[in-house]
């Protein structure tokens, strides 16, 4: 089941979460990372042109050690970094990570995609030799529906989690793979929310209040450790076939290695799968600012 893990690297270029109360890793402390996650398994780093400097750690990584990733990188159009010519942008990567060719690379958001759906360039980037999957990175079933249209879309990758469920995509996605595309999913913890006191929400995310005391209640009940539970519901999903999960220490890397697998009662999962999120605008972190 571990083969099924993307390491993300959001939290090596930028201060992201919101439960981080770490920060930014150093260099040092993402060789280390990168290390381990490699000892145990994970071959695969989800990274993106907009994740501050994480492309030039994981570069620096590249160049300093024989261990190769695979790489997932997403085209940011508010990048001025790189060359507007797509091929041009992949060609730069994989010269800066050391690598023959990109596993993936995605449009990091559906208007970046719009901005470059033509069937041409998308003919165009899947031919050139540069990357084996073409996708895009998107938050809705709508933006999902678009996306299917395409024929040269291979990877979507999309929010799953505990409130962000099988409810909420499972319809979409098993359309998806009928399509052979294959599904990444993110946001596996919300961004840290599910760990978070419930009496210290505020604003917005008070409306999630009584769903979160529900879900770790669950959790307890079943002697579980929330992040158990959280990492393994996506996991345990046959249309879902990898999961990416950021990572703030190797505390937290090897504590979610160990969890992968982890058997618990189908009810569980089921109780899960009926959660009902009546705003759903909130399962977009972007949404919880006032």
């Amino acid at each position: 089941m571990s083969s099924k893990l993307i390491l993300g690297t959001v939290q090596f270029g930028l201060h992201y979460g919101i439960n981080n109360t770490v920060g930014k890793l150093s260099e040092e402390q993402v060789f280390e990372l990168l290390e381990t996650a490699y000892e145990l398994g994970i071959r695969t780093l989800d990274t993106a042109e907009a994740y501050g400097n994480a492309h030039n750690i994981i570069s620096s990584f590249h160049r300093q050690h024989e261990i190769r990733f695979n790489i997932i990188s997403k085209y940011s159009s508010s990048n001025i970094e790189y060359p507007d010519d797509l091929i041009a942008r992949m060609q730069q990567h994989c010269l800066n990570f050391n690598v023959d060719y990109l596993e993936g690379y995605m449009f990091h958001s559906f208007a970046d995609f719009n901005r470059n759906k033509d069937l041409k360039v998308l003919d165009k980037i899947k031919n050139s030799g540069l990357v084996e999957k073409v996708g895009v990175s998107v938050y809705s079933n709508t933006e999902i529906e678009e996306v299917l249209t395409y024929k040269n879309i291979d990877l979507i990758q999309l929010p799953f989690n505990l409130f962000d469920n099988e409810y909420q995509r499972k319809e979409i996605l098993e359309r998806a793979k009928k399509r052979d595309i294959e599904i990444h999913t993110r946001s596996a913890f919300l961004q840290g929310l599910f760990f978070k006191d419930t009496h210290s929400l505020d604003g917005k995310l008070l409306a999630l209040k009584n769903d979160l005391i529900d879900v770790q209640a669950l959790a307890q009940n079943s002697s579980i450790a929330l992040a158990d539970l959280a990492l393994n519901y996506p996991l345990n999903k046959s249309y879902i076939d990898k999961v990416v999960i950021g990572i703030d220490s190797l505390e937290q890397l090897r504590n979610n290695i160990k969890a992968v697998g982890n058997e618990f009662d189908r009810s569980i999962y089921e109780t899960i799968d009926g959660i009902q999120i009546k705003n759903t605008n909130l399962l977009n972190p972007s949404n919880w600012k006032d």
